[in-house]
Protein backbone atom coordinates (compact mmCIF):
# COMPACT_ATOMS: atom_id res chain seq x y z
CA UNK A 1 0.00 0.00 0.00
CA UNK A 2 1.16 3.36 -0.79
CA UNK A 3 2.41 5.41 1.85
CA UNK A 4 0.01 8.51 1.00
CA UNK A 5 -2.80 5.81 1.34
CA UNK A 6 -2.09 4.73 4.50
CA UNK A 7 -1.81 8.16 5.71
CA UNK A 8 -5.66 8.67 4.13
CA UNK A 9 -6.94 5.65 5.73
CA UNK A 10 -5.90 6.41 9.22
CA UNK A 11 -7.30 9.70 9.31
CA UNK A 12 -10.38 8.12 7.93
CA UNK A 13 -10.27 5.44 10.62
CA UNK A 14 -9.86 8.07 13.24
CA UNK A 15 -12.58 10.60 11.90
CA UNK A 16 -15.34 7.86 11.19
CA UNK A 17 -14.98 5.40 13.33
CA UNK A 18 -12.71 5.99 16.24
CA UNK A 19 -14.00 9.79 17.16
CA UNK A 20 -18.09 8.37 16.72
CA UNK A 21 -17.18 5.86 19.48
CA UNK A 22 -16.20 8.69 21.75
CA UNK A 23 -19.46 10.39 21.64
CA UNK A 24 -19.91 12.11 24.53
CA UNK A 25 -23.62 12.40 23.69
CA UNK A 26 -24.65 8.98 23.41
CA UNK A 27 -22.58 8.10 25.70
CA UNK A 28 -24.31 9.99 28.48
CA UNK A 29 -28.07 9.13 27.15
CA UNK A 30 -26.68 5.36 27.76
CA UNK A 31 -26.33 6.17 31.17
CA UNK A 32 -28.69 8.38 31.71
CA UNK A 33 -31.79 7.28 30.95
CA UNK A 34 -36.01 8.19 31.72
CA UNK A 35 -38.06 5.21 32.66
CA UNK A 36 -41.80 5.91 31.74
CA UNK A 37 -43.45 2.32 33.16
CA UNK A 38 -41.52 3.65 36.71
CA UNK A 39 -42.03 7.13 36.63
CA UNK A 40 -38.40 6.94 37.48
CA UNK A 41 -34.73 8.38 36.50
CA UNK A 42 -32.21 5.10 35.71
CA UNK A 43 -28.48 6.01 36.34
CA UNK A 44 -26.58 2.86 35.56
CA UNK A 45 -29.55 0.33 37.17
CA UNK A 46 -30.17 2.72 40.25
CA UNK A 47 -33.50 4.12 39.83
CA UNK A 48 -34.87 7.51 40.94
CA UNK A 49 -38.29 8.08 41.42
CA UNK A 50 -39.45 11.72 39.65
CA UNK A 51 -42.24 11.85 42.92
CA UNK A 52 -39.40 11.81 45.58
CA UNK A 53 -37.38 14.79 43.25
CA UNK A 54 -38.61 18.59 44.23
CA UNK A 55 -35.75 19.99 41.81
CA UNK A 56 -33.13 19.12 39.76
CA UNK A 57 -30.40 20.74 38.88
CA UNK A 58 -27.66 20.23 36.46
CA UNK A 59 -23.72 21.41 36.68
CA UNK A 60 -20.51 20.84 34.95
CA UNK A 61 -17.20 21.10 33.13
CA UNK A 62 -15.74 20.21 30.98
CA UNK A 63 -14.69 19.84 26.90
CA UNK A 64 -17.51 17.53 26.49
CA UNK A 65 -19.56 19.65 28.08
CA UNK A 66 -22.18 21.03 25.76
CA UNK A 67 -22.99 17.64 24.46
CA UNK A 68 -23.17 15.92 28.04
CA UNK A 69 -25.92 18.70 28.79
CA UNK A 70 -27.78 18.10 26.18
CA UNK A 71 -28.04 14.53 26.76
CA UNK A 72 -28.97 15.49 30.50
CA UNK A 73 -31.43 17.88 29.33
CA UNK A 74 -32.91 16.01 26.59
CA UNK A 75 -33.87 12.90 28.83
CA UNK A 76 -35.47 15.83 31.57
CA UNK A 77 -37.82 16.63 28.68
CA UNK A 78 -38.78 13.32 27.87
CA UNK A 79 -41.93 13.48 30.51
CA UNK A 80 -43.59 16.91 31.29
CA UNK A 81 -43.54 16.10 35.22
CA UNK A 82 -40.34 15.81 35.47
CA UNK A 83 -39.06 19.10 33.26
CA UNK A 84 -41.14 20.95 35.30
CA UNK A 85 -39.01 20.20 37.84
CA UNK A 86 -35.38 21.14 36.10
CA UNK A 87 -34.41 24.04 37.77
CA UNK A 88 -31.86 25.46 35.46
CA UNK A 89 -28.15 24.52 35.03
CA UNK A 90 -24.79 25.93 34.60
CA UNK A 91 -21.75 24.44 32.37
CA UNK A 92 -18.14 25.60 32.13
CA UNK A 93 -17.14 24.56 28.43
CA UNK A 94 -14.37 25.09 25.98
CA UNK A 95 -14.79 29.20 24.67
CA UNK A 96 -15.31 28.18 21.41
CA UNK A 97 -18.18 26.07 22.42
CA UNK A 98 -19.94 28.75 24.78
CA UNK A 99 -22.32 29.69 22.09
CA UNK A 100 -24.05 26.22 21.96
CA UNK A 101 -27.90 26.38 23.86
CA UNK A 102 -29.64 24.57 25.62
CA UNK A 103 -32.56 24.76 26.63
CA UNK A 104 -32.28 26.29 30.89
CA UNK A 105 -28.47 25.82 30.69
CA UNK A 106 -26.09 29.03 30.69
CA UNK A 107 -22.54 27.63 29.00
CA UNK A 108 -19.46 29.48 30.47
CA UNK A 109 -16.59 29.93 27.64
CA UNK A 110 -13.95 29.06 30.16
CA UNK A 111 -10.35 28.42 28.58
CA UNK A 112 -7.70 25.51 28.14
CA UNK A 113 -4.96 24.78 29.10
CA UNK A 114 -5.28 27.94 31.27
CA UNK A 115 -8.14 29.33 33.08
CA UNK A 116 -9.77 32.51 32.71
CA UNK A 117 -12.07 35.08 33.85
CA UNK A 118 -15.28 32.88 32.66
CA UNK A 119 -13.26 29.81 34.37
CA UNK A 120 -13.53 31.52 37.88
CA UNK A 121 -17.29 32.89 37.40
CA UNK A 122 -18.56 29.92 35.95
CA UNK A 123 -17.68 28.37 39.23
CA UNK A 124 -18.96 30.73 41.04
CA UNK A 125 -22.27 30.33 39.68
CA UNK A 126 -22.19 26.60 40.03
CA UNK A 127 -21.92 26.70 43.78
CA UNK A 128 -24.33 29.83 43.66
CA UNK A 129 -26.99 27.26 41.96
CA UNK A 130 -25.76 24.45 44.60
CA UNK A 131 -26.24 26.55 47.79
CA UNK A 132 -30.06 26.51 47.01
CA UNK A 133 -30.44 22.89 46.64
CA UNK A 134 -31.40 20.77 49.59
CA UNK A 135 -33.03 17.52 50.48
CA UNK A 136 -34.99 16.62 48.36
CA UNK A 137 -33.57 17.86 45.31
CA UNK A 138 -31.36 15.89 42.72
CA UNK A 139 -28.02 17.54 41.62
CA UNK A 140 -26.40 16.28 38.12
CA UNK A 141 -22.97 17.21 37.38
CA UNK A 142 -21.10 16.75 33.83
CA UNK A 143 -17.94 16.06 33.77
CA UNK A 144 -15.16 15.49 31.34
CA UNK A 145 -11.35 16.46 30.44
CA UNK A 146 -10.17 19.87 30.60
CA UNK A 147 -12.76 20.05 33.31
CA UNK A 148 -9.65 21.68 35.85
CA UNK A 149 -8.76 24.49 33.44
CA UNK A 150 -12.01 24.80 32.62
CA UNK A 151 -13.68 24.74 36.13
CA UNK A 152 -11.23 27.06 38.21
CA UNK A 153 -11.62 29.35 41.48
CA UNK A 154 -8.37 29.96 43.37
CA UNK A 155 -8.14 29.71 46.98
CA UNK A 156 -8.09 32.62 49.17
CA UNK A 157 -5.12 34.31 48.42
CA UNK A 158 -4.35 33.35 45.34
CA UNK A 159 -5.10 35.38 42.44
CA UNK A 160 -6.08 33.86 38.67
CA UNK A 161 -2.38 34.82 37.30
CA UNK A 162 -0.81 33.44 40.29
CA UNK A 163 -3.33 30.52 39.81
CA UNK A 164 -2.22 30.35 36.05
CA UNK A 165 1.50 30.36 36.19
CA UNK A 166 1.48 27.42 38.37
CA UNK A 167 -0.97 25.66 36.32
CA UNK A 168 1.46 26.37 33.62
CA UNK A 169 4.11 24.84 35.28
CA UNK A 170 2.45 21.88 35.97
CA UNK A 171 1.23 20.90 32.82
CA UNK A 172 4.43 21.57 31.08
CA UNK A 173 6.60 19.95 33.79
CA UNK A 174 6.64 16.49 33.51
CA UNK A 175 4.20 15.45 36.06
CA UNK A 176 1.66 12.60 35.53
CA UNK A 177 -2.07 14.03 35.01
CA UNK A 178 -2.62 12.56 38.78
CA UNK A 179 0.38 14.49 40.23
CA UNK A 180 -0.51 17.66 38.43
CA UNK A 181 -4.27 17.44 39.77
CA UNK A 182 -2.94 16.72 43.16
CA UNK A 183 -1.76 20.11 43.01
CA UNK A 184 -4.78 21.73 41.37
CA UNK A 185 -6.86 20.31 44.06
CA UNK A 186 -5.20 21.89 46.63
CA UNK A 187 -5.18 25.13 45.59
CA UNK A 188 -8.72 25.34 44.45
CA UNK A 189 -12.31 25.40 46.20
CA UNK A 190 -14.09 23.48 43.87
CA UNK A 191 -11.86 20.47 42.75
CA UNK A 192 -11.18 17.84 45.20
CA UNK A 193 -15.10 16.90 45.99
CA UNK A 194 -15.66 20.78 46.69
CA UNK A 195 -18.27 21.10 44.20
CA UNK A 196 -20.12 18.69 46.16
CA UNK A 197 -20.05 19.77 49.15
CA UNK A 198 -22.03 22.69 48.24
CA UNK A 199 -25.14 20.83 48.31
CA UNK A 200 -24.31 18.84 51.18
CA UNK A 201 -28.13 17.55 51.73
CA UNK A 202 -28.99 17.12 47.89
CA UNK A 203 -28.81 13.48 46.21
CA UNK A 204 -25.65 13.91 43.87
CA UNK A 205 -25.33 12.51 40.25
CA UNK A 206 -22.09 12.87 38.54
CA UNK A 207 -21.96 11.54 34.85
CA UNK A 208 -18.04 11.20 33.80
CA UNK A 209 -16.67 10.96 30.50
CA UNK A 210 -12.80 10.20 31.54
CA UNK A 211 -9.59 11.21 30.07
CA UNK A 212 -7.54 9.90 32.81
CA UNK A 213 -5.75 6.48 32.57
CA UNK A 214 -7.40 4.13 34.83
CA UNK A 215 -10.52 6.42 35.00
CA UNK A 216 -9.43 7.74 38.48
CA UNK A 217 -12.34 9.45 39.60
CA UNK A 218 -10.11 11.88 42.08
CA UNK A 219 -7.92 12.88 38.99
CA UNK A 220 -10.72 13.00 36.37
CA UNK A 221 -11.33 17.05 36.09
CA UNK A 222 -9.59 17.08 39.79
CA UNK A 223 -12.82 15.20 41.24
CA UNK A 224 -14.84 17.91 41.66
CA UNK A 225 -17.68 15.61 43.18
CA UNK A 226 -15.37 12.81 44.66
CA UNK A 227 -13.48 12.68 47.93
CA UNK A 228 -10.10 13.57 47.77
CA UNK A 229 -7.75 10.95 49.13
CA UNK A 230 -4.47 13.81 48.87
CA UNK A 231 -3.21 16.50 50.87
CA UNK A 232 -1.25 19.67 51.04
CA UNK A 233 1.73 17.36 51.90
CA UNK A 234 1.58 15.37 48.88
CA UNK A 235 1.37 18.57 46.21
CA UNK A 236 4.57 19.60 47.70
CA UNK A 237 6.12 16.46 47.25
CA UNK A 238 4.61 16.19 43.55
CA UNK A 239 6.16 20.14 43.12
CA UNK A 240 9.49 19.24 44.81
CA UNK A 241 10.06 15.68 43.10
CA UNK A 242 9.64 17.62 39.34
CA UNK A 243 11.80 20.83 40.26
CA UNK A 244 8.73 23.02 39.98
CA UNK A 245 8.67 24.54 43.63
CA UNK A 246 10.56 27.48 42.05
CA UNK A 247 8.73 27.79 39.27
CA UNK A 248 5.12 28.06 41.05
CA UNK A 249 3.90 31.53 42.69
CA UNK A 250 4.49 32.50 46.43
CA UNK A 251 0.66 32.77 47.24
CA UNK A 252 0.72 29.12 45.91
CA UNK A 253 3.54 28.01 47.83
CA UNK A 254 1.98 30.54 51.00
CA UNK A 255 -1.05 28.23 50.87
CA UNK A 256 0.28 25.00 50.96
CA UNK A 257 2.69 25.26 53.39
CA UNK A 258 0.12 26.34 55.75
CA UNK A 259 -1.75 23.12 55.15
CA UNK A 260 -5.52 22.41 55.71
CA UNK A 261 -6.83 22.68 58.70
CA UNK A 262 -10.23 21.34 57.45
CA UNK A 263 -8.80 17.65 55.80
CA UNK A 264 -10.18 15.77 58.92
CA UNK A 265 -13.56 17.53 58.80
CA UNK A 266 -14.11 16.88 55.43
CA UNK A 267 -13.47 12.99 55.36
CA UNK A 268 -16.04 12.55 57.59
CA UNK A 269 -18.26 14.82 55.91
CA UNK A 270 -17.48 12.49 52.99
CA UNK A 271 -18.04 9.22 54.87
CA UNK A 272 -21.60 10.33 57.51
CA UNK A 273 -23.78 12.18 54.90
CA UNK A 274 -22.48 12.39 51.23
CA UNK A 275 -20.93 9.01 50.30
CA UNK A 276 -24.17 7.45 50.88
CA UNK A 277 -26.29 10.33 48.21
CA UNK A 278 -23.43 10.36 46.00
CA UNK A 279 -23.40 8.33 42.86
CA UNK A 280 -20.66 8.53 40.21
CA UNK A 281 -20.39 6.88 36.86
CA UNK A 282 -17.93 6.42 33.88
CA UNK A 283 -19.97 6.86 30.40
CA UNK A 284 -16.86 6.19 27.93
CA UNK A 285 -13.52 6.21 28.15
CA UNK A 286 -10.11 5.36 26.12
CA UNK A 287 -10.18 1.58 26.86
CA UNK A 288 -13.51 1.27 25.89
CA UNK A 289 -12.99 3.35 22.91
CA UNK A 290 -10.07 1.49 21.37
CA UNK A 291 -11.57 -2.40 22.21
CA UNK A 292 -14.77 -1.22 20.12
CA UNK A 293 -11.97 0.23 17.99
CA UNK A 294 -10.39 -3.20 17.33
CA UNK A 295 -13.67 -4.99 17.47
CA UNK A 296 -14.65 -2.54 14.26
CA UNK A 297 -11.55 -3.25 12.68
CA UNK A 298 -11.41 -6.83 12.30
CA UNK A 299 -15.07 -7.31 11.30
CA UNK A 300 -15.85 -7.77 7.83
CA UNK A 301 -17.26 -4.74 6.01
CA UNK A 302 -14.77 -2.09 7.70
CA UNK A 303 -11.55 -2.22 5.86
CA UNK A 304 -9.97 -4.01 8.84
CA UNK A 305 -11.31 -7.82 8.16
CA UNK A 306 -8.25 -8.51 5.58
CA UNK A 307 -5.39 -7.21 7.95
CA UNK A 308 -4.19 -7.84 11.04
CA UNK A 309 -5.18 -5.07 13.51
CA UNK A 310 -3.53 -5.02 17.29
CA UNK A 311 -4.29 -3.52 20.28
CA UNK A 312 -2.08 -2.41 22.93
CA UNK A 313 -4.30 -2.82 25.98
CA UNK A 314 -1.29 -0.86 28.29
CA UNK A 315 -2.42 2.59 28.44
CA UNK A 316 0.54 4.80 27.11
CA UNK A 317 1.97 7.31 29.89
CA UNK A 318 5.06 8.48 30.41
CA UNK A 319 7.90 10.39 28.31
CA UNK A 320 6.60 11.02 25.05
CA UNK A 321 10.43 10.20 23.34
CA UNK A 322 10.09 7.16 25.50
CA UNK A 323 6.50 5.99 24.04
CA UNK A 324 7.32 6.35 20.43
CA UNK A 325 11.15 4.44 20.90
CA UNK A 326 8.53 1.69 22.20
CA UNK A 327 6.44 1.44 19.42
CA UNK A 328 8.47 1.60 17.18
CA UNK A 329 10.28 -1.04 18.38
CA UNK A 330 7.29 -3.31 18.19
CA UNK A 331 6.37 -2.06 14.98
CA UNK A 332 9.25 -3.62 13.07
CA UNK A 333 8.59 -6.36 14.83
CA UNK A 334 5.23 -6.72 13.49
CA UNK A 335 6.35 -5.70 10.30
CA UNK A 336 6.92 -9.24 8.93
CA UNK A 337 2.97 -9.14 8.60
CA UNK A 338 2.07 -6.61 5.60
CA UNK A 339 -0.86 -4.45 6.34
CA UNK A 340 -0.70 -4.64 10.31
CA UNK A 341 -2.20 -1.69 12.16
CA UNK A 342 -1.21 -0.93 15.55
CA UNK A 343 -3.80 0.77 18.07
CA UNK A 344 -2.43 2.28 20.78
CA UNK A 345 -4.03 5.07 23.89
CA UNK A 346 -3.30 6.62 26.55
CA UNK A 347 -1.65 10.24 27.62
CA UNK A 348 2.42 10.18 27.46
CA UNK A 349 3.97 13.44 29.30
CA UNK A 350 6.36 16.14 26.77
CA UNK A 351 8.52 17.76 29.56
CA UNK A 352 8.70 21.58 27.95
CA UNK A 353 11.22 24.09 29.52
CA UNK A 354 10.45 27.23 30.78
CA UNK A 355 11.96 29.31 28.21
CA UNK A 356 10.47 27.14 25.18
CA UNK A 357 7.87 29.41 22.91
CA UNK A 358 6.80 26.71 20.16
CA UNK A 359 3.45 25.61 19.61
CA UNK A 360 2.34 22.32 20.17
CA UNK A 361 0.98 19.19 21.92
CA UNK A 362 1.71 15.77 23.19
CA UNK A 363 0.13 14.22 20.17
CA UNK A 364 1.87 16.30 17.51
CA UNK A 365 5.34 16.04 19.15
CA UNK A 366 4.79 12.43 19.33
CA UNK A 367 3.62 12.59 15.67
CA UNK A 368 7.41 14.57 14.57
CA UNK A 369 9.59 12.03 16.88
CA UNK A 370 7.47 9.42 14.74
CA UNK A 371 8.37 10.69 11.33
CA UNK A 372 11.86 11.28 12.26
CA UNK A 373 11.58 7.41 13.21
CA UNK A 374 10.23 5.75 10.23
CA UNK A 375 11.69 7.99 7.45
CA UNK A 376 12.27 5.48 4.26
CA UNK A 377 9.74 3.13 5.38
CA UNK A 378 6.51 2.46 3.62
CA UNK A 379 4.69 3.52 6.98
CA UNK A 380 2.25 5.65 8.42
CA UNK A 381 1.74 6.92 12.27
CA UNK A 382 -1.19 8.90 13.18
CA UNK A 383 -1.13 10.75 16.88
CA UNK A 384 -4.04 12.75 17.94
CA UNK A 385 -6.12 13.74 20.78
CA UNK A 386 -9.84 12.60 20.92
CA UNK A 387 -10.68 16.70 21.99
CA UNK A 388 -9.72 17.92 18.77
CA UNK A 389 -6.94 19.85 20.87
CA UNK A 390 -3.87 19.43 21.22
CA UNK A 391 -1.56 21.68 24.13
CA UNK A 392 -1.86 24.90 22.59
CA UNK A 393 -2.51 24.13 19.32
CA UNK A 394 -5.84 24.39 16.84
CA UNK A 395 -5.23 21.17 15.55
CA UNK A 396 -6.05 17.67 17.22
CA UNK A 397 -2.92 16.33 15.87
CA UNK A 398 -0.71 14.65 12.81
CA UNK A 399 -0.34 12.25 10.13
CA UNK A 400 2.83 11.66 9.22
CA UNK A 401 4.99 8.87 6.63
CA UNK A 402 8.11 7.25 5.36
CA UNK A 403 8.58 10.39 3.46
CA UNK A 404 7.46 13.57 5.47
CA UNK A 405 11.35 14.12 6.91
CA UNK A 406 12.32 14.10 2.83
CA UNK A 407 9.28 16.33 1.48
CA UNK A 408 10.40 18.79 4.84
CA UNK A 409 14.46 18.40 4.20
CA UNK A 410 13.39 19.92 0.33
CA UNK A 411 11.25 22.48 1.68
CA UNK A 412 14.32 23.62 3.89
CA UNK A 413 12.81 22.23 7.35
CA UNK A 414 15.03 21.20 10.36
CA UNK A 415 13.23 19.29 12.35
CA UNK A 416 15.44 18.75 15.20
CA UNK A 417 15.31 22.57 15.57
CA UNK A 418 11.62 22.65 15.82
CA UNK A 419 11.54 19.55 18.07
CA UNK A 420 14.18 21.85 20.01
CA UNK A 421 11.75 24.57 20.60
CA UNK A 422 9.09 22.21 21.11
CA UNK A 423 7.51 23.99 18.43
CA UNK A 424 5.92 20.83 16.56
CA UNK A 425 2.48 22.25 15.19
CA UNK A 426 4.88 25.87 13.51
CA UNK A 427 6.80 22.29 11.71
CA UNK A 428 3.53 21.10 10.47
CA UNK A 429 2.11 23.94 9.63
CA UNK A 430 4.91 25.04 7.78
CA UNK A 431 5.79 22.00 5.89
CA UNK A 432 1.89 22.37 4.68
CA UNK A 433 2.09 25.62 3.24
CA UNK A 434 4.94 24.81 1.47
CA UNK A 435 4.51 21.39 0.26
CA UNK A 436 0.89 21.14 0.25
CA UNK A 437 1.42 18.06 1.98
CA UNK A 438 -1.73 17.59 4.39
CA UNK A 439 -0.35 16.29 7.45
CA UNK A 440 -2.31 18.47 10.44
CA UNK A 441 -5.54 16.85 11.38
CA UNK A 442 -7.98 19.88 11.92
CA UNK A 443 -11.32 18.61 13.60
CA UNK A 444 -12.01 21.89 15.70
CA UNK A 445 -13.42 21.22 19.93
CA UNK A 446 -14.96 17.91 18.84
CA UNK A 447 -16.71 17.90 22.13
CA UNK A 448 -15.72 14.77 23.42
CA UNK A 449 -12.06 13.60 25.75
CA UNK A 450 -11.38 10.16 25.97
CA UNK A 451 -6.81 11.11 26.28
CA UNK A 452 -4.90 10.56 22.59
CA UNK A 453 -4.82 7.60 20.19
CA UNK A 454 -1.83 6.51 17.91
CA UNK A 455 -1.96 4.56 15.15
CA UNK A 456 0.69 2.35 13.32
CA UNK A 457 -0.16 1.40 9.36
CA UNK A 458 2.90 -1.21 8.51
Amino acid sequence: MQQDQRAERLVTIFLDVALPLADAYAATQSSFRWSGEDRALVVAGTRIPIDSLSHVYLVGAGKAGVPMARAVVDTLRLNEDLWARFAGGTVNVYRDQSEASVPGVTFFPADHPNPNQASVDGARAALALLSTATSGDLVVAVISGGGSSLLTLPQAGICLDDFRAANRALVTGGATIQEINTVRKHLSQVKGGRLRMAAPDALFVTLILSDVIGDDLSSIASGPTVPDPTTCGDAISVLERHGLWARIPESCQTHLLRGDSGEVDRAILWRDRLSPRTHNVVVASNAVVLSSLERLLSSPGQGGAASRVSLDATPVTGPVETAVEEHFARAVAASHTPGTLLLYGGEPVVSVPPDAHGTGGRMLHYALLSARRIAGRDWAVLASGTDGIDGTSPSAGAVVTGTTMATAHTHGLDADRYLEAFDSYGFFRTLEERSGVRCLINTGPTGTNVNDIMLWSL
